[in-house]
């Protein structure tokens, strides 16, 4: 082969190598860019879940600690029945109806966390069997609260209430407050009222245990999902 065809081929075979480096950098490129976008999307849908997860299994377990040391949780004994909710005012509830409600509130923003997260499942980018898995620890965490006669319909109807349209947002404490002091507003959420009463007192420990379970068990599968640390420690590493 002459020195010409030697360089000719030299000259094909290096622009088919830099081609073929280019189109492969590229799409390394894009399937980058697109994990990238399909893990923020992810993480838009889902840490708001996580979060509440994490802060309703905090406050439940503040409940659950204190009736195994003392038999009751004493601040939250602050009515002894919804209505009493009726009449309060703004410094009731900014001070000693404070461990209650901002605890009703909480579960109730779970609520409607759950309900957001339900409905976004086919817009998030998991495998078949996160779909799935994401959505039967939702349920277990919807029955484990049924099992408390906070009942499913109920509990989407909390969950719908705390979320403000057209903003999407969730009601802030303050704003929760003013609901409840509406009583035709409140009765929706007495049944949750009455749970929280109810485990205050020391009662119902065994239904109070099993949605701490089912909170625990979405709360690890969101922390992997998110490939994030583990959200209850650090909840409760805050603290101290």
């Amino acid at each position: 082969m002459d020195t010409l065809s030697v360089t000719l081929v030299s000259a094909l075979t290096s622009g088919a190598i830099s081609m073929g480096l280019v189109w492969l950098s590229g799409q390394q490129q894009r399937r980058e860019s697109r994990r990238t976008q399909r893990e923020a999307h992810n993480t838009s849908y889902l840490n708001p879940l996580r979060w509440h997860t994490a802060e309703a299994h905090h406050r439940l377990s503040l409940y659950a600690t204190s009736v195994d040391r003392y038999g009751c949780y004493r601040p939250a004994q602050a009515i002894g029945e919804p209505r009493e909710i009726d009449g309060k005012d703004a410094a009731w509830f900014a001070g000693p109806g404070i461990p209650l409600v901002s605890s009703i509130w909480v579960i109730a923003c779970l609520f409607a966390q759950m309900t957001r997260a339900r409905l976004d499942i086919p817009f998030l980018s998991l495998s078949g069997e996160d779909d799935t898995r994401l959505a039967a620890l939702i349920l277990k965490v919807h029955v484990a609260f049924a099992a408390c006669d906070v009942y499913y319909a109920t509990q989407s109807s909390i969950g719908t209430d705390v979320l403000l349209a057209p903003e999407g947002r969730l009601r802030s404490y303050r704003e929760f407050c003013e609901l409840l002091s509406q009583p035709d507003q409140r009765v929706w959420a007495d049944p949750l009222i009455w749970f929280h009463l109810a485990i205050a007192k020391g009662e119902r420990r065994q239904n109070l245990q099993r949605a701490l379970d089912a909170l625990q068990e979405l709360s690890g599968f969101l922390d992997d999902s998110l490939a994030g640390g583990a959200s209850l420690r650090a909840r409760w590493n805050a603290e101290l």
